[in-house]
C-alpha cells in the first residue's frame, strides 16, 4: 500500500500544467466565463477520473492470472513515463522561445471570447485527452491504484479523489473567480500572461522532474 503514496507526487505534477491553467483563466475572464468556467473545470475532473479509472482496472484485470502481473504493468508503464518524459523535457527546451522573442500565444485562445458552455466542456475533453503530461501522469495513477486488487469502490474512490487532487488548480482558480472579484480578475489575467510567456521553461523543469522522480520508481522497482 505504500506505493499509493506515489500518488501525491504525481497529482501535483499534473496540477502544474500552463496550458490547462491558462486555458481556465482564458475561459474565465471572457464575458460567459461564470457559466462556461464550471463547465470546463467539471470537464477537466471527470475526464481525468475516467482516465485514471479506465487505467485503474485494465491494470487490475491484466494482472488478475498472475501474482507478479500488477507489479509489471506498472514497471513498464514507469519505463515508458522516463523516456516519455525525458524526451518531452529535451523537446521543450528546444523549441523554447529565443533571442527575447515573446512566446506564441496558441490560436485556439482568440476563441475563448465567444466560447458556449457546452464548447467549454468539449474543450476541457479534449485537453485532457491530448495532455502530454497529464495523460501518462493519469494512466500511471491508474496503475498504481489497479496494483492493490481494491474492492471496485475503493478504486472509485482513489481515482476520484486522485482526479480532484490533479485537477485542483483548475478547480481552485474557478472557485476564486465566482467570487466576481476585481482584484482576482486581475491576478488570473497577470496569471495567463505569466504561464504564456514562462510555458517553455515551466514545462521543461516539469518534465525533468517527473522523468526524475520515475527514473527513482523504476530503480526501486528493479532493486525490490
Amino acid at each position: 500500500m505504500n506505493d499509493l503514496t506515489q500518488l501525491i507526487p504525481l497529482a501535483v505534477g499534473a496540477v502544474i500544467s500552463p496550458f490547462p491553467i491558462v486555458a481556465t483563466v482564458a475561459i474565465l475572464l471572457s464575458a460567459r466565463g461564470r457559466t462556461t468556467g464550471p463547465a470546463f473545470a467539471a470537464s477537466a475532473a471527470l475526464t481525468a477520473f475516467a482516465l485514471t479509472l479506465a487505467a485503474a482496472l485494465t491494470s487490475s484485470r491484466a494482472g488478475a492470472h498472475r501474482s507478479d502481473g500488477d507489479d509489471l504493468v506498472v514497471m513498464v508503464i514507469t519505463s515508458v513515463l522516463v523516456l516519455g518524459f525525458a524526451v518531452l523535457a529535451v523537446i521543450s527546451w528546444l523549441t523554447r522561445p529565443r533571442d527575447g522573442r515573446p512566446a506564441k500565444t496558441p490560436g485556439w485562445l482568440a476563441a475563448v471570447d465567444t466560447i458556449t458552455p457546452l464548447r467549454a466542456a468539449g474543450l476541457g475533453l479534449v485537453m485532457g485527452l491530448t495532455n502530454a503530461k497529464n495523460l501518462p501522469i493519469e494512466l500511471k495513477a491508474g496503475a498504481l491504484i489497479g496494483a492493490h486488487d481494491l474492492p471496485l469502490l475503493g478504486v472509485i474512490g482513489l481515482a476520484a479523489l486522485f482526479a480532484l487532487g490533479a485537477t485542483s488548480g483548475v478547480l481552485a482558480l474557478t472557485a476564486l473567480a465566482a467570487t466576481g472579484s476585481e482584484r482576482i480578475a486581475r491576478a488570473l489575467a497577470r496569471l495567463k500572461s505569466e504561464m504564456i510567456a514562462h510555458n517553455a521553461v515551466i514545462m521543461t523543469v516539469l518534465f525533468a522532474i517527473l522523468a526524475a522522480s520515475e527514473a527513482g520508481h523504476l530503480i526501486r522497482m528493479l532493486l525490490h
